[in-house]
């Protein structure tokens, strides 16, 4: 794909430019964009490896910037997701638990936000998946309850 192409060469220019193990966010975040372009062309695996650099590269940049706690989460999502399209929904369960708290620890443990309701919706798929429909139904609801008081009641959403 294009995509994947422009990518991986404007990785080579940054390693380039920061150097092959410099952990910088710009290296970090053309990682994960090579992982979310691989998912898309289903090659789960290639997006997986790509997003578990990020995700190293992301904790070490953590260290120093609170900032990037957000792109951990986001990454341990992209991750969850890959394993589901896996089928490997124990996996996807782990990287989904480990986002929804860290996304809990960001944006308050009771507060209503889109990152959190779609946590709790791609639990809620991963746990049909396993044959627990009790907590698919527990966090699909959860999750539905939050999309509402975010979006209004009769606002149409994807998930």
């Amino acid at each position: 794909s294009k995509a994947v192409n422009y990518y991986e060469q404007a990785l080579l220019k940054y390693r380039g430019i920061y150097g092959h193990t410099t952990i910088h966010p710009d290296v970090a975040n053309l990682l994960n964009s090579l992982g979310l372009a691989w998912r898309h062309l289903d090659d789960y695996r290639k997006a997986i490896s790509y997003h578990e650099q990020a995700l190293q590269m992301y904790k070490r940049i953590s260290l120093h910037q609170s900032t990037a706690r957000h792109n951990i989460a986001a990454t341990l999502d992209n991750l969850g997701i890959s394993w589901h399209h896996m089928s490997d929904y124990k996996k996807a369960i782990s990287y989904h638990e480990q986002s929804l708290q860290m996304y809990r620890t960001i944006y308050g443990r009771n507060r209503a936000h889109l990152d959190i309701a779609t946590l709790l919706n791609n639990l809620g798929k991963a746990w049909v998946h396993l044959g627990d429909y009790r907590k698919a139904m527990s966090y699909s609801e959860k999750a539905l309850q939050m999309y509402r008081s975010i979006l209004g009641q009769n606002t149409a959403h994807p998930d």
